[in-house]
């Protein structure tokens, strides 16, 4: 009879083995250790210097770490404290495409950045059968071939635009500019129509549209191409860079109170912050187009959720009208800067007030 005592001695010892053996392949010191916690001992080192006689396209950072808009200032500094993280501000119908419009001015706005609605709009026209003449992605700019209509019935929406809306003429072109807009992360679509019955030779763009009405309607199909996600072709790393200057920005430096720096002419600028009040629901209790002088009533706690009790809004007299502030249009070296004022409209507020104030001015900026 055999004795039961040898397989046990043997499968105990395999065992034990085996499990030593994982520090074999896993562990510190294992084969195939985990990584997961390598990037807490990372450090920042000197790029590697590359022979000018050499080839330095493959090397590239590892872990690239983006700059962080408005830490320049808090890094300016030795010892700082660290800011609140950003709210984020967006409202339900902001997500959508729409037009907008300002005195004789179109255009439309997707909620999407230039680098994704850029292929969008070459796949619309390539749909419509339409040639690109010129494309510089760089400067935000879009100009057809020139489109010959001739006729009343045809299968583009493009063509059957121009012929219903512009067909006195039979030549056509179209140019589109694409720019980042005054809300952060989306994009302004205007358009120029041209026509002509002649040769069209070298003939400069006008600075509005032939026919306003072809204009229009070209606009309102573009939307609703861009809101149906028609064209989903991707991304353009070229339009990435397109108007690398944002029309609107939040400024601020470690010796001068922030603002908000418009890069548009005054009356958008001024009607810009208007409606931006209006969709933030901050009430407006006096203004001064002349002196670029909005008197408002700030309520933080409207931004960070906060809701009011029975007793808070019956017995509260700031809970009905907040803070009283001025916002105040100056001009700038390219554009006009929004500050935060006090009442008084002689001295600056706190600098993370003013922050949030203008920030909630931009994103709710149409």
């Amino acid at each position: 009879m055999k004795s039961p005592f040898f397989p046990r001695a043997f499968v105990l010892a395999l065992l034990t083995m085996l499990l030593s053996g994982c520090s074999w392949f896993g562990g510190d010191d294992g084969w195939f250790r985990d990584r997961s916690d390598d990037y807490r001992e990372a450090r920042p080192v000197p790029p590697p210097v590359i022979p000018s006689d050499l080839d330095d396209i493959a090397i590239g950072e590892a872990m690239f770490i983006p700059d962080v808009p408005g830490m320049e200032r808090y890094l300016e500094d030795d010892d700082f404290e660290l800011p609140r993280p950003a709210t984020l501000f967006a409202r339900e119908e902001d997500r959508g495409v729409r037009i907008q419009r300002f005195a004789d001015a179109s255009w439309v706005v997707a909620p999407d950045p230039p680098s994704l609605v850029w292929p969008r709009i070459m796949q619309f026209l390539a749909d419509n059968g339409v040639a690109v003449d010129r494309e510089q992605p760089e400067a935000g700019i879009l100009e057809t071939q020139w489109i010959e209509v001739r006729g009343d019935r045809f299968r583009d929406i493009v063509r059957s635009v121009l012929a219903e809306e512009a067909g006195d003429v039979p030549l056509h072109r179209l140019r589109l500019d694409v720019g980042q807009a005054v809300r952060r992360g989306a994009t302004e679509i205007s358009l120029i129509h041209a026509g002509t019955d002649g040769m069209p030779v070298d003939l400069p763009w006008p600075e509005r549209s032939t026919s306003a009405r072809a204009e229009e309607v070209l606009l309102n199909e573009l939307a609703g191409y861009l809101a149906a996600e028609v064209g989903q072709a991707g991304i353009s790393l070229r339009a990435q860079n397109i108007a690398a200057e944002p029309k609107a920005e939040v400024l601020a430096g470690r010796d001068r109170p922030p603002v908000l720096r418009f890069r548009l002419d005054y009356d958008r600028a001024w009607a810009t912050v208007a409606t931006a009040l209006t969709n933030a629901e901050i009430p407006v209790l006096d203004s001064d187009s002349l002196a670029g002088s909005y008197q408002i009533s700030f309520d933080e706690g409207q931004f960070r959720g906060e809701e009011m009790g029975w007793f808070r809004r019956t017995f509260s007299f700031r809970a009905r009208g907040g803070e009283e502030l001025e916002l105040r249009l100056e001009p700038a070296d390219d554009g006009f800067d929004l500050r935060v004022l006090g009442p008084d409209g002689q001295q600056s507020v706190g600098r993370e007030q003013a922050e949030q104030v203008l920030t909630i001015v931009r994103e709710f900026a149409s």
